[in-house]
């Protein structure tokens, strides 16, 4: 037995120095992809529409293949919104003739070197079939690199993303600037790739949907029954939801307790686009057909709609994913409003870190210490910020001039401002 173990921990290691050896040939002192910036309002406009036309294939029946139309600023718009998500990385797609050609730049931790990735693929019927593949100045056999492609996404997600990824894309066509796609994808949802996807960001395994249902039912019938109100406070919702979760936590462990429940309450008072965000994930079709005769749409936090919209989504995000990802995804809501809704508001962010808050605070107590959090919720103003001093609605011009974009030194100084103001809550004391 110990002779096996030796030899294997001499093959990991004879594994980890080939690897080791092979990324020092394929690493290059300058990134191939130069910085574009941070995202502006318009890659946040033109991204969400990417996203909403890819949900809408997505969703189409199973038995059909569905067709999907994108231009190729909503692409690159779409890799700068995901270029947030990893530090340093930089990525390009463009259209050349008949085929789709990409870049992508990823920093190396801990040096000055960068990996560097190119790839052609022409119009092809039948399955993506790239005509070349490049990592750093080694040209890699095409059919080799859509091997690689699924196993690591294989390995990163799980639930066979990277085979799923790989074999959804039936056929592409390129008019222009406008790339269409066949795609079989449907089951993006119900097989798990997306709570697969939410999994690798929030480090451990997604709770089964069935639990978020049976939190969404716990609501819904609490706000039938008359236990919930329907106008006013937002709080009872929130304590009523975390002493559902507190209980589920016997059973479920307070992490996924929490996550289940804290989502199902999304999906009845926080924002419409929840769904967009998270597929398929959560909830059956039965939990949301009920005959609800009641609302919680006129409920306010710090007497605002909006505010209780971005405080719980925020927190379910966060409870869902990683803090990095919640964050991102208010700041680019409230890039995407200086375009649809004429201003940029550091009270939605102030809403969304709130909310981001909870879900730490809770999911990082063991179940025992709940109550005495939950204790220290007795009004609104314990668990959100209030607003005074913190900017409101501006123009994109004003946002532009006062803080430039979101990695401007001011800007991060007004988040600074923020989450010492949130530090200060009694929750968080």
């Amino acid at each position: 037995m110990r002779s096996l173990f030796k030899f294997l921990f001499r093959v990991v290691i004879a594994l980890c120095l080939v690897l080791g050896v092979m990324l020092w040939f394929v690493m290059e002192n300058a990134p191939l992809v130069e910085n574009s910036g941070p995202p502006t309002p318009q890659d946040v406009k033109d991204a969400r529409q990417f996203v909403r036309d890819l949900r809408s294939a997505i969703n189409t029946d199973l038995s059909e293949q569905a067709s999907f139309t994108t231009k190729e600023a909503e692409l690159n718009s779409f890799m700068k919104l995901g270029a947030r998500f990893i530090p340093g990385f930089r990525g390009s797609l463009s259209v050349i003739g008949d085929e789709l050609h990409g870049a992508a730049s990823v920093p190396v931790p801990k040096t000055s070197k960068w990996i560097n990735i190119r790839a052609a693929a022409p119009e092809f019927e039948g399955g993506l079939s790239p005509s070349e593949v490049e990592v750093g100045p080694f040209s890699i056999p095409p059919s080799l690199a859509l091997s690689l492609a699924r196993f690591g996404g294989n390995a990163a997600i799980g639930n066979g993303f990277g085979d799923t990824v790989v074999d959804a894309v039936q056929a592409m066509r390129i008019d222009g600037d406008q790339v269409a796609f066949d795609l079989t994808m449907s089951e993006v949802g119900t097989n798990g790739i997306m709570r697969g996807v939410f999994g690798s960001l929030r480090g451990s395994e997604m709770p089964d949907a069935s639990n978020i249902d049976r939190y969404y039912l716990l609501i819904r019938e609490a706000m039938e029954r008359g236990d919930l109100p329907t106008e006013g406070s937002y709080l009872p919702y929130i304590t009523f939801t975390l002493e559902a979760a507190r209980k589920g936590s016997a059973t479920e462990g307070p992490a996924n307790a929490y996550t289940s429940a804290i989502m199902a309450l999304t999906l009845v008072c926080g924002a419409k686009d929840f769904t967009l965000v998270v597929g398929g994930m959560v909830g059956d079709e039965f939990a949301q057909e009920g005959n609800w005769t009641k609302s919680c749409g006129d409920l306010t936090l710090n007497d605002r709609i909006d505010s209780r919209r971005h405080f719980t989504t925020a927190a379910a995000l966060q409870a869902a994913s990683n803090r990095g990802f919640a964050v991102s995804v208010g700041e680019f809501k409230e890039l995407y409003d200086t375009v649809k809704a004429g201003g940029f508001d550091f009270t939605d962010l102030a809403a969304n870190n709130s909310g981001i808050r909870m879900s730490n605070t809770f999911m990082a107590a063991p179940a025992e210490d709940w109550p005495d959090l939950q204790s220290r919720i007795r009004s609104e103003n314990d668990v959100i910020v209030r607003y005074d001093g913190i900017p409101q609605i501006m123009s994109g011009e004003d946002f532009e001039q006062q803080y430039g974009d979101v990695e401007s030194a001011a800007y991060k100084d007004m988040l600074g401002f923020i989450e010492n103001r949130i530090s200060t809550l009694t929750l968080h004391q």
